[in-house]
């Protein structure tokens, strides 16, 4: 896709300036869902991600000519329990990525998507899950994802 070098993809760090933008890009997807805001979600949103930024990296994504961040992802990283004989393994849960709907269908997602994926491979990770919306399924068929079979959940 031409249009991926049109946006500029970065991992998160604890800069005021970053964690800004997961805020307001988090509340945009709320909005664009009809939730509103909550007076405390600001506070709420950044003590989540006090606790979580051991386990959890994120990334943002701008227009290369500069401007605001429009898209975000994050991962989870989880580590196999260690067992006698089996090798240490560690994959990712890619969760919350999107895209303003402004930028959608130019090539965003992907470039996107495609930092997460060299990220992963360079952390070691032994594969990438995640659980797409109907709306994002051709995207990750593009990126090589597949289904998988052999997951149960049980919802509580």
């Amino acid at each position: 896709m031409a249009e991926r070098a049109a946006y500029v993809c970065r991992q998160v760090s604890d800069d005021e300036a970053d964690l800004g933008d997961l805020v307001r890009l988090r509340l945009d997807w709320s909005r664009s869902q009809g939730l509103d805001a909550t007076p405390d979600f600001d506070a709420r949103f950044r003590d989540w991600w006090a606790r979580e930024s051991g386990r959890r990296v994120a990334w943002l994504s701008s227009p290369a000519e500069g401007g605001p961040a429009v898209a975000m992802a994050n991962a989870t990283v989880f580590e196999r329990m260690p067992r006698p004989g089996t090798p240490e393994a560690r994959w990712t849960y890619v969760g919350n990525v999107w895209v303003d709907v402004e930028h959608r269908r130019r090539g965003v997602g992907a470039a996107l998507m495609d930092e997460v994926v060299r990220w992963c491979r360079a952390s070691g990770m032994l594969r990438v899950v995640l659980n797409p919306s109907e709306m994002s399924l051709p995207l990750y068929r593009r990126l090589g994802f597949r289904p998988a079979d052999d997951l149960m959940r049980l919802d509580l």
